[in-house]
């Protein structure tokens, strides 16, 4: 059952008619006491009526001010509203919304509530702040459904204790309550519905919702709790998840510099691509390289990935430097293919945003047509985390991707979800086992058994196996007999820049030795 919803403005209205009728009707009976001899006249009385005709009127001329003043606010929203949402609605923006959550923090500041922050986009915020027709539409019908949340009665929410507006592609909602689950509730009920109002309306876009949490701690700024919401939801967004808790180690991980330093690096050619061969135990020779970022920084000098990889997924740039290294490595590629030098399939990571992002594939193949690269000489790495984010989606992606000629490599095999169900379901090319499991292979039986399990599992399902980090000529022993199918670690090469990977390529001792 919905609720009867009356606007604001119909509110004051009324009210400002009744104090009117009700002074009006005060001044008419003291007019009428005073000239008709009718009743005795008490001097209490007369002063009471009196008093309330005065207030009453006093009542109305203010009740009467809003309402014109409320229109106007109406007015304006509509104008702004049918530009970020496509209709003429008075649906909260960002001052509105912030001064309600203000004047709503100070109500149940001495209650026994928890106030929350929550900051939600229906998907990555350069596509659902984009005004195109389809994702105006997109947001109307969800400004709707947020709207009708807390006044229809099958929802189950409070009505008259929640604030909520839209801000550029971000939805904002303020959430006093006294139970957790209400704030589960709803974040599960929007998310669910936005994926229902996209397929149900037909709309062609891309809807992934993403959510940011803050609850507000007692005497803290509102404005304050807004901005943390909103930048834990580009968190949930970076790390393509649905929802995230502000910490405030958050603010620590990075800041503004930090993203000007990333900008700056990208605009001056500083990120660099080094290559690591990946040497195959049956073919004997190097099969692939996996192409790694190095940053050259003017200001902090010559950084590897540990350095700045999770300081650009916070930041929100790791897409950005994902695709600067891939078409790094192809322009670099074709350099090497027009000089006549020897060429190996390249792999390159690819970060859970990038992955999902709307024009993935497109991107892919726009590069390799402009670089005039064969899509069998380009490999792409996903964690197994990725793969597992969405797996239809995901199954989607990789079947498309393999289509085109391209192979599909899952990274850091063994540190995710680990189910054998996952080499079962997805078209993986190649899986590379993890780091951690190479480093305890000598010293620990237990994780040499677990390889060799992994190993076996990767044949089963026609696989190709490969482990990283392989520094030891033991470990290579060890491998050779579990019948590893391909080795990457410093034993056999480290990574190294574009013209010393072609020198390598050209000479190095382990395919001279094979060559005997």
């Amino acid at each position: 059952m919905k609720i009867k919803k009356i606007s604001v403005s119909t509110r004051l209205l009324i009210f400002s008619l009744i104090f009117g009728l009700i002074g009006l009707g005060s001044i008419i009976f003291i007019i009428l006491i005073s000239v008709i001899d009718l009743v005795e006249r008490p001097i209490a009385a007369q002063i009471l009526v009196f008093l309330v005709a005065i207030a009453s009127t006093i009542g109305f001329i203010f009740l009467l001010n809003l309402y014109f003043e409320r229109k106007q606010f109406v007015r304006q929203l509509n104008i702004e509203n049918s530009y970020s949402l496509g209709n003429q609605t008075s649906f909260y923006n960002y001052d509105a919304f912030k001064n309600k959550s203000m004047a709503y923090a100070k109500r149940f500041s001495l209650r026994d509530y928890h106030k929350y922050i929550i900051a939600f986009t229906c998907g990555s915020l350069k596509n659902t702040a984009s005004n195109s027709t389809m994702v105006q539409s997109m947001n109307y019908y969800v400004s709707e459904f947020v709207d009708s949340l807390f006044f229809d009665a099958k929802f189950k929410f409070p009505t008259r204790r929640n604030v909520y507006g839209f801000n550029r592609g971000i939805f904002l909602i303020f959430l006093p309550t006294n139970d957790e689950k209400v704030l589960s509730d709803l974040i599960n009920l929007i998310n669910d519905n936005v994926y229902k109002i996209v397929a149900e309306r037909k709309l062609k876009v891309y809807a992934q919702p993403f959510f940011g949490i803050k609850e507000v701690s007692k005497n803290e700024n509102i404005v304050e709790a807004i901005e943390d919401a909103m930048l834990v939801r580009n968190i949930s967004e970076n790390n393509f998840e649905t929802y995230t808790f502000f910490s405030t180690s958050f603010k620590k991980d990075y800041t503004v510099d930090d993203i000007r330093d990333f900008e700056y690096a990208i605009e001056h050619d500083e990120f660099l691509v080094y290559y690591q061969p990946k040497y195959s135990m049956k073919e004997k020779k190097f099969v692939s390289a996996e192409a790694l970022a190095r940053w050259n920084s003017s200001k902090y000098g010559f950084l590897t990935p540990g350095m700045f990889i999770d300081k650009a997924e916070f930041a929100g740039m790791i897409s950005l430097i994902d695709n600067y290294i891939f078409e790094k490595s192809l322009k670099e590629m074709s350099e090497q293919r027009r000089r006549g030098r020897r060429v190996l399939p390249v792999s390159v990571n690819f970060s859970i945003y990038e992955f999902y992002s709307k024009g993935f594939i497109d991107h892919v193949v726009n590069l390799l047509n402009k670089y005039n690269i064969p899509p069998n000489l380009v490999e792409i790495e996903i964690t197994e985390t990725t793969s597992q984010a969405n797996q239809f989606l995901s199954i989607s992606i990789i079947k498309k991707l393999k289509d085109l000629g391209i192979r599909v490599l899952m990274d850091d095999f063994g540190v995710g979800y680990s189910g054998i169900d996952n080499l079962r379901k997805i078209p993986f090319d190649a899986i590379k086992i993890d780091k951690s499991f190479t480093d305890l292979l000598v010293s620990d039986e237990k994780t040499k058994s677990i390889v060799k399990l992994i190993i076996d599992l990767g044949h089963v399902n026609d696989v190709e196996v490969i482990i990283e980090g392989v520094d030891s000529q033991k470990q290579v022993d060890i491998l050779r007999r579990m019948k590893i199918d391909t080795i990457q670690g410093f034993y056999y090469a480290k990574p190294m820049p574009l013209d010393a990977y072609d020198d390598f390529l050209k000479n190095n001792q382990f395919e001279k030795e094979e060559d005997k």
